[in-house]
């Protein structure tokens, strides 16, 4: 009995004690529970607070980060775009030098054909030329040989005609009566 008083008791017990311990800190009960209620509310409302602050936070970040990468994006296109431009004027300049070179080695080589045209025309006039002064002067020493040789030839003549002069001295002499000598004697020879 005493087990069953106990058994049907208990609840009632029970409920005696929660009335007891709210006639005891009921008040101070219901003062903590608003307490912890309002600061439940406010964690609550600060982890909102930093939830939203961070999120907001993350959407600068990302927002931030987006544009960064994005005028990154945008310098790196600009800098291809440049380095494409650059890289056709050098194509371009490279191009015209050569042209350019081209033209002035298409020049030269005129200019060298035209000059080896002309110094074989120069070479051409100066040989002819050349032979025909050396068939003048060929020429000429030939006239002057032939004169000399006339000459030569009149100057024997010459020396015929004075021979034979010296031989009719001498037949001359050798009818001299002056003297009684020979021109053996005298030292003359005649031919």
């Amino acid at each position: 009995m005493a087990g069953q008083a106990r058994e049907s008791g208990a609840p009632g017990d029970a409920v005696g004690v929660d009335k007891i311990r709210d006639l005891l800190f009921g008040n101070q009960m219901q003062d903590y529970d608003r307490r912890f209620s309002k600061l439940e509310e406010r964690v609550l409302q600060r982890f909102k607070d930093v939830e939203s602050e961070a999120k907001r936070n993350l959407e600068m970040y990302e927002s931030n980060a987006k544009k960064q990468v994005d005028s990154l994006a945008t310098q790196l296109r600009n800098e291809k775009d440049a380095r494409a431009e650059g890289d056709k004027e050098i194509d371009r300049n490279l191009r015209e030098q050569n042209q350019a070179l081209e033209k002035q080695v298409r020049a030269l080589s005129d200019q060298v054909s035209e000059l080896e045209r002309d110094v074989a025309d120069r070479i051409n006039r100066n040989d002819h030329l050349l032979r025909e002064e050396i068939k003048q002067r060929i020429e000429s020493v030939q006239m002057l040989i032939e004169k000399v040789f006339s000459d030569l030839s009149n100057v024997k003549t010459d020396r015929n005609l004075l021979a034979g002069l010296f031989v009719e001295v001498a037949k001359c002499l050798n009818q001299d009566p002056v003297g009684s000598k020979t021109n053996s004697e005298r030292g003359w020879k005649v031919s």
